[in-house]
């Protein structure tokens, strides 16, 4: 029988994120108790910046352990989303926009990479471009179009999760930050918070940026915040439908008519503001590759700490020290689309349940 008492989990979640919630809802489905302990808001830092593209920005350059997460969350992110639907009754606006990538000299990788795994990619010329995208500026020749790629709105997936977790009746301890991790005779025992102590069997740390800041100053974990500032624009008519990529930097067209512009990459340790230098930056990438919204302001700009890393797969694994504590983080740009196989890999891991190569993999 689960401990009722208020402060006593099966499992503790430290950070709120995508990664956050949806291990909690993971675990929770597979009979935990799970508390999650949020320092702000749920969703209220990377994920609530991102884009929201459910794809890696170059597919092809990822390794097969990167590609795993992704592909796993490109064949259930649809199901995720209707399912989160009918229960919250809250859209978060799944379209499979399919995503227009301008970088053609990547064209045989590209079509290399569909071959090997069943996608789609096709070469447009110019004339087929237009008929894609007629605003797309002049100086674009050529374009590699993948048809499948989708995107969701961050802001509305956090709000259906969010309600998720509630209706499910999973603790969320917001504005709550984790002082240290309660550690006896190097196993884990719980979290010292501002607020008291939270005690668990396990504890999962999917502190994103800043997750080493839970751990010693020579700790093996390698993940840094990486800065990434937005812009957001209003149209008054649509003149965008395809996500639109060259040099890793993109316009993501909304339903509501709204563009996003993203991303700087900006390495710059925690300082969370927003600068002119990268305002000017996006303006001229977003009038780059569409010369017409050069007439429009931007109507919002806002930045987001990513969790950086140097390795190009995050870290979903038992720590090699500490008994009972796990970490689930550094996924960098693709925290969204692998947020639903790193919740089902860290739910396994926790059950010991985990196929071994997973084990050595995402270690």
């Amino acid at each position: 029988m689960p401990n009722k008492l208020v402060n006593v989990f099966d499992v503790l979640i430290v950070g709120g994120g995508i990664i956050g919630m949806l291990t909690a809802r993971h675990l929770h489905s597979e009979g935990y108790r799970v508390a999650i302990i949020e320092k702000s808001n749920l969703g209220g830092e990377a994920t609530l910046a991102a884009g929201g593209i459910l794809s890696a920005l170059n597919p092809w350059k990822q390794s097969a352990a990167a590609q795993y997460l992704i592909d796993e969350g490109r064949q259930n992110f649809f199901s995720l989303v209707e399912d989160l639907k009918q229960e919250t009754n809250i859209n978060s606006e799944f379209i499979q926009s399919g995503m227009l990538v301008l970088d053609v000299d990547e064209k045989q990788a590209a079509q290399e990479w569909a071959r090997q795994n069943n996608e789609v990619v096709e070469i447009l010329a110019r004339q087929s471009l237009l008929e894609h995208e007629v605003n797309i500026s002049p100086i674009f020749k050529e374009a590699l179009y993948l048809p499948n790629i989708a995107q969701i709105r961050p802001s509305k997936l956090i709000d259906a999760l969010q309600q998720s977790l509630q209706n499910n009746k999973i603790d969320v301890f917001e504005n709550t930050t984790v002082n240290e991790l309660l550690i006896e005779t190097n196993k884990v025992t719980g979290t010292a918070t501002q607020n008291g102590n939270l005690y668990a069997e396990k504890v999962i740390v999917c502190g994103g940026a800043w997750t080493k800041n839970l751990f010693q100053e020579n700790s093996d974990i390698d993940i840094a915040p990486v800065r990434g500032q937005m812009l957001l624009y209003k149209l008054p008519n649509k003149i965008l439908s395809h996500i639109i990529l060259k040099d890793k930097s993109y316009l993501i067209p909304r339903q509501d008519g709204h563009i996003l512009c993203g991303s700087t990459v900006e390495h710059v340790g925690f300082e969370n503001t927003i600068t002119q230098a990268a305002r000017l930056t996006l303006q001229n990438i977003a009038h780059e590759l569409v010369p017409s919204i050069a007439k429009i302001k931007p109507i919002k700009q806002w930045s987001g700490l990513r969790p950086g890393t140097q390795r190009d797969v995050p870290y979903i694994c038992k720590h090699p020290q500490i008994s009972g504590l796990y970490i689930n983080s550094g996924h960098y740009r693709h925290g969204i689309i692998m947020s639903i196989a790193s919740a089902r890999i860290m739910t396994a891991l926790i059950s010991n349940s985990l196929n071994t190569s997973h084990i050595a993999t995402y270690s």
